[in-house]
């Protein structure tokens, strides 16, 4: 899978990372989405964000609370 897409933010696409060709920040913070769907074996990090779904806020809306957005 190259992209991902959420209803709730429906103007949106969402590429994952590893569908990037270009050197990325190391982020300040790790999100783990759709934990529902997870397989038992998989472990989280003491720390890390869990979400059972999608998170209320949307990819562009955390890079801009980052000072990660880059307006075109």
């Amino acid at each position: 899978m190259l992209w991902n897409y959420n209803e709730k933010h429906g103007q949106w696409f969402y590429p994952f990372a590893s569908a990037i060709d270009t050197p990325l920040p190391k982020p300040s913070e790790i999100r783990h989405m759709m934990m529902e769907h997870k397989v038992d074996w998989v472990e989280v990090p003491d720390g890390d964000k869990q979400f059972d779904q999608y998170p209320d806020e949307g990819i562009e809306d955390w890079h801009r609370r980052q000072g990660l957005l880059e307006e075109i």
